[in-house]
């Protein structure tokens, strides 16, 4: 498939209620499914920074770009007093199992991914054409996200 036919599709993805993929220390929960996968083949549609404010371990306020609040209408992050509380992020738009989800990592994971990408682009292959596999490496009470290119 070709990167610009996934565009009409990442299009749909951003406007629509998205499927958000948690990643635990057991493995991946997935929307449909009651116990974790600790590995899953999956799909880039996009990726991009993003920021949450936690309360409580809630989520209270989330921009899917870094730069406005999804939650708060006219809200922009640079502006905003709870600005330094926020956890930056990196946002993952993924399909698995012919299912759209979103994946929201922070720290390691989100460092993981980042190098992941860096690497495919300095080899000279695009992220958005390949098929990966997420792996998670328990630590604790936390999983690590691990990701590998499939051949």
């Amino acid at each position: 498939m070709h990167h610009d036919d996934l565009e009409p599709l990442r299009r749909i993805l951003h406007r629509a209620v998205s499927r958000y993929l948690t990643v635990t220390s057991h493995g991946l929960l997935l929307a449909d499914t009651a116990r974790p996968r600790p590995l899953a083949e999956a799909r880039l549609l996009g990726f991009g920074g993003a920021r949450t404010l936690y309360r409580d371990r809630k989520p209270v306020c989330r921009s899917l770009d870094a730069v406005a609040s999804v939650d708060r209408d006219g809200r922009r992050c640079a502006g905003c007093v709870d600005h330094d509380a926020c956890t930056r992020q990196v946002r993952v738009d993924l399909v698995i199992d012919k299912h759209a989800y979103r994946l929201l990592l922070a720290f390691t994971s989100a460092t993981n991914f980042l190098a992941y990408v860096g690497e495919l682009q300095q080899k000279g292959l695009d992220p958005l054409q390949a098929d990966h596999e997420l792996r998670v490496v328990p630590r604790g009470s936390w999983g690590e996200l691990k990701f590998r290119r499939l051949a």
